[in-house]
């Protein structure tokens, strides 16, 4: 097989991931959790607000009267994405560019650091595993460009640059996220700096490509860096973050999950060649021509690993509950973000190790037998089949726009001369479809909204431990927890059953509140002061709702 045959089948591969987009369209499963349930709907709200560039400390009252700060940079490629197109098309385009991004970076930097011409089928092969990792397309490339902005820094590094390098360092931070992934990545960087320094050979290139590379994340960040340098307007919810710690057997298992099966957010699905890695890693420890960059990467991922797992061991987070607010809110684990591209160099350095060492009649079996078994388990874990098994609820099920738009008809108001909340769905699916809201999930908001709102799900919190932990320990999501439901807002409408719930509408009524959109028949509503208006069904539509209306005497 040729150059142009191995280039060929990996990019139709790759088409073949990105194409269920296109071809099904707003019929797609796409990632619900962290995604259609949040990030979607901040970029909507935001845009629809029209304070894209407004002060960071003015509210944006169709999302839980939030500040602006707690929303996107207007810097931020996805944002743009979603001025300029509709929600669904930006969504698949940003699919398409953050892959596209990671298939050509992890080849460029494999097929001119690691791989020679003789095995660049391997430089492809490795790159289409990657580019078809389950990436969390809310964090643009702060994954799946890590290969591409390390290609760029080892050009850079290595005094081979061109100009396309240097755009491509000032553009990178634009499309992805500094506190998600980057700042960690900056720090490992900073070593290779520092190590550089140490051994004489740090170039004036380099070091300024580093500095800047961190001074444009801070320029795209100063909303972020102002309130946290400077103090906010606001006391952010943040300061409530506490968790209770684990033991020691808890802390090792936290840690070998990581290592073996990653992180939800940034999965690296390495389980089908992480035992040809290690056994690799084992007989270079004990070679005489050691890769002395394989040993060090795989003992990287470990101490990742161990520091996600005891990080929440309980005599650190003893230290850090006591430490002061900042440290506490902080989520210093990310480092794990740096997995997944970790783990596909470290499948790149074993082949090429492998091949140099031994002469085994089918070595070449071996390494392909590897590869295609992880196409078809990145294909099983893609998005689109994962929900699909999951939940079997699709982007237009989803946020049910024809039946939403049914019930703002029948209420017959703007939009924005009333709020309200959701019981039993996402509060996401009422903002999408412009309704104002008193609930939600955002991951910035002030601490005074996170009490008040307590008090409408106070008595509902005391029947539920977990619920009451879930809120008042985190509360990113402010929603209207009912101890009968939980937390799982995903059933099928047709498991849905009748509730009681005890809520302080009073309460409700004085943040503004109208309207409940629930998807359950809720029992005793007149006791608490709301009158059923009507149900709502559609056959589009995950759920069915039923429109209840505060009453105006209590």
């Amino acid at each position: 097989m040729t150059k142009y045959n191995y280039k060929l089948v990996s990019l139709s591969i790759l088409l073949i991931y990105v194409s269920v987009f296109f071809i099904f369209g707003d019929n797609s499963y796409i990632l619900i959790h962290d995604n259609m349930d949040s990030s979607l709907s901040w970029y909507k709200a935001l845009i629809q607000s029209g304070m894209i560039f407004s002060q960071s400390n003015e509210i944006i009252s169709s999302f839980m009267s939030a500040h602006r700060v707690g929303f996107a940079s207007e810097l931020d490629v996805i944002l743009w994405l979603n001025y300029f197109f509709e929600q669904y098309t930006a969504y698949a385009i940003n699919q398409v560019l953050i892959r596209l991004v990671a298939f050509l970076g992890m080849f460029s930097l494999l097929n001119r650091y690691i791989f020679n011409e003789e095995n660049i089928r391997y430089s492809y092969f490795i790159a289409l595993l990657y580019s078809i990792l389950p990436f969390w397309s809310p964090g643009g490339l702060s994954v799946a460009g890590l290969p591409m902005i390390t290609y760029i820094l080892l050009n850079i590094r290595g005094g081979i640059n061109t100009k396309r390098d240097w755009m491509g360092l000032i553009l990178f931070p634009l499309y992805s996220s500094f506190v998600l992934s980057m700042v960690f990545y900056i720090v490992f960087a900073g070593f290779v700096w520092i190590y550089d320094i140490y051994k004489r050979t740090v170039t004036t290139k380099f070091t300024i490509a580093l500095f800047l590379f961190g001074i444009i994340y801070l320029i795209i960040n100063y909303r972020l860096l102002e309130g946290f340098l400077f103090e906010a307007d606001f006391t952010p919810h943040r300061v409530e973050f506490f968790s209770d710690g684990i033991g020691l057997i808890g802390a090792l298992m936290k840690s070998a999950q990581l290592f073996i099966l990653g992180q939800y957010h940034a999965s690296s699905l390495h389980i089908i060649f992480l035992p040809f890695v290690g056994v690799v890693f084992l007989l270079n420890i004990f070679s005489k021509s050691r890769d002395r960059l394989l040993i060090g990467l795989f003992l990287l991922n470990i101490c990742i690993s161990l520091w996600y797992g005891f990080y929440g061991y309980e005599g650190i987070r003893s230290i850090i509950n006591a430490s002061g607010v900042k440290l506490a809110s902080l989520s210093l684990t990310r480092f794990y973000f740096l997995s997944p591209f970790i783990w596909y160099i470290l499948f790149a350095l074993s082949v090429k190790w492998f091949f140099a060492k031994y002469g085994l009649k089918y070595k070449f079996h071996i390494v392909n037998t590897l590869i295609g078994l992880t196409v078809l388990l990145l294909f099983f874990k893609s998005d689109f089949i994962n929900e699909y098994r999951k939940n079997g609820i699709t982007y237009k099920q989803f946020y049910s726009e024809r039946l939403f738009k049914e019930v703002a008809s029948f209420i017959g108001k703007k939009q924005s001369e009333y709020k309200v909340v959701s019981i039993g769905i996402h509060p996401s699916i009422s903002q999408h479809n412009g309704f104002h809201t008193l609930d939600g999930y955002l991951t910035l908001y002030p601490l005074e909204y996170k009490h008040k709102f307590r008090r409408i799900i106070k008595d509902e919190l005391s029947k539920n431990e977990k619920l009451r932990y879930y809120y008042d320990n985190w509360g990113s999501r402010v929603y209207v927890f009912i101890a009968e439901i939980g937390t799982n807002y995903l059933r099928n409408k047709n498991e849905v059953y009748p509730i009681t719930i005890s809520l302080n509408t009073q309460v409700l009524k004085e943040m503004g509140g109208e309207y409940v959109f629930s998807s359950y028949f809720i029992v005793n509503a007149q006791k608490n002061n709301m009158e059923l208006l009507k149900k709502f069904k559609n056959k589009d539509s995950a759920w069915d709702i039923y429109l209840y209306k505060l009453k105006q005497n209590n």
